[in-house]
């Protein structure tokens, strides 16, 4: 199987990572997160060689989909259409601009899933494959993306680097959030490379050691 690339487009004023991935020598691609500017970042991806077969969102908040609807529009008009998908429990979030806080920068902003997914459900792109992990804290619907065969997580305002998401938006629940990291993302191989939704990169080893919120759990 050939490898499998992580691209990362910073987008928007919260300065978010909106993801692209594919295996080497395929076309299908997968986005995370288009926070904005989702015509340009399907055509740049275009220009590349690739076709967006999927959008994953990691949560529903305004600075992670705000790109989603030109998105899949430009899909369906000419590249015969994508899927979006997001945790089952973020509906109200997605559905709700003042929930998601778009209302509140003055761009109301509302997205429909293909497809709600639910803790451990795999979701299959091309020769990619990745397993829904449900981490509950960030909002209520909150999920992280595991590709297992590549050792990735995509980890949405989940987890950063040597931090973690505020828990003070609507659904936000800060023990949660601890029990979802401890219990989940700590339980994963040290060596797993971590792509959050801001900021940089990190690995589940660096922040069992280093994250001042877990300072309890040791690698």
């Amino acid at each position: 199987m050939s490898k499998l690339t992580v691209g990362c487009i910073v987008l928007g004023r919260l300065e978010t990572n909106c993801y692209f991935l594919h295996r080497e020598g395929e076309y299908e691609a997968i986005v995370v997160d288009p926070a904005q500017n989702g015509d340009k970042v399907f055509l740049k991806l275009r220009e590349k060689g690739l076709s967006v077969k999927a959008v994953l969102l990691t949560h529903g908040h305004f600075d992670h989909l705000l790109g989603v609807n030109e998105m899949k529009e430009l899909s369906t008009v000419e590249f015969g259409g994508l899927t979006v998908y997001a945790g089952a429990a973020e509906e109200a979030l997605l559905s709700d601009p003042e929930l998601n806080h778009s209302a509140r920068i003055g761009k109301s902003y509302t997205v429909k899933p293909d497809v709600l997914v639910k803790d451990g459900e795999v979701i299959e792109v091309g020769s990619m494959k990745c397993k829904v992990i449900a981490t509950p804290g960030h909002s209520v619907g909150s999920v992280c993306y595991y590709f297992e065969e590549d050792d990735v997580l995509i980890s949405g305002d989940t987890l950063f680097f040597e931090s973690v998401g505020r828990t003070d938006f609507p659904t936000g629940d800060a023990g949660a959030l601890r029990v979802s990291v401890e219990e989940k993302l700590f339980a994963l191989k040290d060596e797993i490379k971590v792509y959050p939704g801001h900021g940089d990169f990190t690995t589940i080893g660096h922040e069992k050691q280093y994250n001042p919120f877990f300072s309890s759990v040791k690698a």
